[in-house]
């Protein structure tokens, strides 16, 4: 596709999106978009699908990106393009995009290879146009006040921080799409994996409170990867990052094969207290002293932190208008967790969780798998900072912990 000159005119009146991808994650983007319509901030002018669209948005529907830009009268072509369709399409869809001088929100994650993250930085550079990625997470304010938190000291010295995330997920959700659950696809990588996308946020929000946004930030990363799913990808895992400097490691443990479902939670813990963040709801709760006592509220009930959430796609449009106001989530952000994925997808395909340890409930489609002792055994591999099957677990396997470092480059 040829590339369009960038322009230096300053844009006005409602920011002109294009969405890819209408059906899945795409639908929730149109609800966004028929808000910021009605509040005047943003206008839907073309939807991309190899699928037919609601039939509200036929008339805007084309099968491409070069078929929306070529069929859109210079009024209408879009600014910003949404991204949100199959992994594996990200990289060759937000290139093309870029090259005809649009700006992007890309879903997460961001792209399938920790390759793919450079290649694509050097894109946006070179179009001189920026992507913004759909952490949501990164949108609540709670993770950068932990993140201040443990640069500051405001804890004492913080040594961790954890995730948990304790999820339930049917043989639907994996059912929905033909790259569900899947590491590979076609030949082509998908890295859809407990960690990589339903818990992603808590993976990423971790490395951003941590300080290790940059590759090079990283030591090492240790998994232990498996699944109680029919699935080829993992559902229950373990991750521990850690850092070549003096922060914090990044501990992890992450399931979809849970009881039932409980809000995700990033934890920092420090010498003088802890500050856990439910980045679902945006609040927290802090503890302080060596005895972790909880902030209380003068009532004597635990305090409860509420924090502002920002909405992503605003942002970036705030940025496409004036490109001195800061992108929340960046991709130039986001190559920790591109390291990370990169470290899950080099690890030995995810071994099956025994029969034995896995409780099936339900009937058909609605049927979910329940690992033996799933919370209790996230929460020790947490405290322990060490993977399932140093624990004693009766369904870990040793062979499964694999250790990845970054390459040079």
């Amino acid at each position: 596709m040829t590339t369009s000159p960038v322009s230096t005119t300053t844009p006005t009146g409602p920011a002109r999106i294009a969405l890819i991808g209408t059906h899945g994650f795409g639908a929730v983007h149109l609800r966004t978009l028929a808000r910021l319509e009605g509040a005047g901030i943003a206008r839907l002018v073309g939807v991309v699908d190899v699928a037919e669209p609601p039939e509200e948005l036929r008339a805007i529907h084309h099968r491409s990106l070069a078929d929306l830009l070529s069929a859109t009268p210079a009024e209408d072509r879009p600014e910003i393009v949404i991204i949100a369709t199959p992994i594996d399409t990200h990289v060759p869809l937000a290139t093309e995009a870029l090259a005809a001088g649009l700006d992007v929100y890309l879903e997460k994650p961001p792209v399938p290879a920790l390759a793919d993250h450079w290649s694509l930085l050097e894109a946006a550079d070179a179009a001189g146009r920026s992507v913004q990625v759909g952490f949501q997470a990164r949108g609540g304010a709670g993770v950068d006040v932990l993140r201040e938190e443990v640069a500051t000291g405001a804890l004492g010295r913080v040594d961790t921080v954890r995730a948990y995330g304790a999820w339930q997920r049917d043989r639907a959700y994996y059912n929905r799409s033909a790259w569900a659950g899947r590491r590979r696809l076609n030949g082509r990588r998908v890295a859809d994996g407990v960690a990589t996308n339903p818990l992603a946020h808590s993976v990423h929000a971790a490395l951003v409170i941590a300080g290790i946004q940059e590759v090079s930030d990283i030591a090492r990363v240790t998994t232990e990867l498996r699944r109680a799913h029919d699935i080829e990808a993992d559902d229950t895992t373990f991750l521990r990052i850690d850092p070549t400097g003096e922060g914090p490691s990044v501990v992890c443990a992450l399931t979809t094969t849970a009881p039932a479902q409980s809000p995700p939670w990033v934890e920092i813990v420090g010498t003088d207290g802890t500050h856990r963040l439910q980045y679902t709801d945006d609040t927290s709760r802090r503890t302080r002293g060596a005895g972790g006592e909880t902030e209380r509220r003068a009532d004597g009930r635990a305090a409860e932190l509420s924090h502002q959430r920002l909405d992503l796609l605003e942002n970036l449009i705030d940025h496409v208008r004036e490109r001195s106001v800061a992108l929340i989530s960046p991709l130039s952000s986001t190559g920790a967790f591109s390291a990370v994925l990169e470290a899950i997808q080099s690890a030995p395909d995810p071994a099956p969780v025994a029969d034995a340890a896995v409780d099936w409930q339900g009937e058909g489609d609605a049927a979910h798998p329940v690992v033996e002792d799933i919370e209790q055994t996230l929460h020790a591999a947490l405290a322990e900072g060490r993977p399932f099957s140093e624990l004693g677990v009766s369904w870990a396997r040793e062979d499964a912990v694999h250790i990845w470092t970054p390459p040079h480059r």
